[in-house]
């Protein structure tokens, strides 16, 4: 685990509690009901112990939607689902009856508009409260075995970040519950740092300490 003082990790927890409020009210508004998107637990993680100890929380499929990030806080993020829990998502927002045995393009265009939101509204959140800035690049929809996509994405790095990548590098990972007035999904949401978008978001959290 990446230490972190008491007072930066309730400032952290604030602020995603905030940013994932605000990513509630926006798929509210894409699917016309209410949706609350709950943050039971935040944990920062190395890189190199990622992949093992999400694919401990996860099933040995998931689903993916993952989204470059550029700026002063450049990252990666990912909205992962256990693949059958995808599957209830989109219906469940989508309010159509989806089988549940595999995703169709349609599908997956629907997943991947939803990712976009939630990770659009808690990266502007962040990003807004901390004062820096973010550009996104376009989402992209993964689905496969669990511990091949994680390693892919955590171990091999990512070809859009200039800075190169570490075994230390940091990784956020919250555990998000989907509420609806049907249902609740679990998922969660996997930020991916390097060492300088790290430390200045660390840099961002001590300014706002200080107010």
């Amino acid at each position: 685990m990446i230490k972190l003082s008491d007072d930066e990790q309730d400032a952290i927890t604030e602020l995603f509690n905030i940013s994932v409020g605000n990513a509630a009210d926006s798929l509210s508004k894409m699917v016309e009901e209410r949706v609350l998107l709950s943050v039971p637990r935040l944990v920062f993680l190395k890189r190199e112990l990622a992949a093992d100890y999400i694919q401990d929380h996860s099933s040995s499929r998931i689903s993916a939607i993952q989204q470059v990030f550029k700026g002063s806080l450049s990252s990666t993020a990912v909205l992962f689902f256990p693949e059958e829990k995808s599957l209830e998502l989109v219906r469940t927002l989508l309010q159509e009856d989806v089988p549940l045995d595999s995703l169709t393009e349609l599908e997956q265009d629907s997943m991947v508009e939803v990712g976009n939101i939630i990770l659009n509204a808690i990266l502007a959140s962040l990003t807004e409260m901390l004062d820096m800035d973010v550009r996104c690049e376009l989402p992209s929809f993964l689905t496969g075995n669990c511990s091949d996509l994680l390693n892919k994405l955590f171990l091999e790095g990512s070809d859009n970040t200039s800075n190169e990548i570490k075994a230390d590098d940091p990784v956020i990972v919250l555990f998000v519950d989907f509420i609806t007035g049907k249902s609740a999904v679990n998922g969660y949401v996997v930020l991916l740092l390097d060492g300088i978008a790290f430390a200045n978001f660390r840099q961002g959290i001590g300014k706002l300490l200080e107010q």
